[in-house]
């Protein structure tokens, strides 16, 4: 079977092909994204901007049509931008509508859970205690496991896009002076809503995903997104990228190799973010891991007896095991 998911965050909308293979686990077809800013001003008005609501709709437009192509199955989800705004079911009747399939809107507990399924697919199962930290636009989920299997999910409401948009100087319009005061101020908002990390360790390592871990990795290394996974980020050298960020206008940061230019006003939030997850991990470094919370839906639905989705956190891993006896919480501070 060849199945597709199309996945709508705050910043990104991603669609990952796949083929069930022989022995059991997925061949990748195709993946790819588009930034499309679905939860642009959303701290502000409560409601998705009509504008981010059209170009989201366009990617999923087209995304539907590459699935199509392929015949593919296709699921769709959603994370914290739509299950923040006031209109998010409105708008899930609209993709319903284009992409012919429900739009599962995740919790940040089960994002979480299938961020560290995608992640961590393919590890030794040597008893190491994995921390996988997944930097979006706006949350940060992180889970704690062994062997495949999370024990511990928080999801976190904080991410690249609200943190930038909360300190618009990070943004490359005010570099120097104004962003480097700016940067100590969101240190210190990411510092507080982030300490509860630190309940999730002791880690042996840290897996982080998502775009605003690889697109640092690439600007740090002078390289390219797709290239970097599997590399190791240092907390030394994330902090010292983002000090060279701060100094460079918006124009600038776009032209700098590695960066991905729909990703440049935010990157220094997401930085932060994960700058702050790391030091309240008690770790200081982290790989970079291309797979993520679309592999680990996928994976998890691949295995599921008919009619058996997702409820909550007991989601059926593909070894046909659930996710159960988890510590899940999530936490919900007052926007910044």
């Amino acid at each position: 079977m060849t199945r597709a998911l199309i996945s709508l965050g705050t910043n990104t909308v991603r669609l990952l092909i796949v083929r069930d293979a022989r022995d059991g686990t997925l061949e990748e077809l195709e993946h790819a994204q588009t930034g499309t800013r679905l939860g642009e001003g959303l701290r502000e008005s409560g409601t998705l901007a009509p504008e981010a609501i059209e170009r989201t709709l366009d990617a999923v437009t087209a995304f539907v049509a590459r699935a199509q192509r392929r015949g593919a199955e296709l699921s769709a989800i959603a994370t914290s931008a739509v299950r923040r705004a006031n209109d998010g079911a409105a708008f899930a009747e609209r993709v319903r509508a284009i992409a012919g399939v429900p739009l599962e809107i995740l919790d940040g507990e089960t994002e979480a859970a299938y961020s560290f399924r995608g992640a961590t697919a393919g590890a030794p199962c040597d008893g190491s205690r994995i921390a996988v930290v997944d930097v979006g636009g706006g949350s940060t989920e992180c889970a704690v496991g062994r062997n495949g299997q999370p024990e511990k999910v928080r999801s976190f409401e904080i991410g690249s896009v609200r943190l930038a948009e909360a300190f618009p100087a990070l943004q490359g319009a005010a570099p120097g002076a104004r962003a480097r005061a700016a940067a100590a101020g969101a240190r210190a908002v990411a510092a507080g809503v982030l300490a509860g990390a630190a309940e999730l360790g002791p880690v042996d390592h840290v897996r982080a995903v998502a775009g605003s871990p690889a697109t640092i990795a690439a600007v740090a290394q002078g390289s390219d997104v797709e290239r970097v996974a599997g590399s190791m980020l240092t907390l030394q050298r994330l902090d010292a990228t983002l000090e060279q960020l701060l100094e460079l206008n918006l124009e600038a940061r776009r032209a700098l190799p590695g960066m991905l230019p729909q990703r440049a006003d935010v990157i220094v939030g997401g930085g932060i973010v994960l700058s702050e997850t790391l030091r309240a991990l008690g770790t200081r470094a982290a790989q970079v891991e291309r797979n993520d919370l679309l592999l680990g839906y996928l994976l998890s639905k691949a295995a599921a007896p008919p009619g058996v989705l997702s409820e909550g956190v007991k989601t059926v891993a593909a070894d046909g095991r659930a996710f159960r006896g988890m510590m899940v919480e999530s936490v919900d501070t007052a926007d910044f």
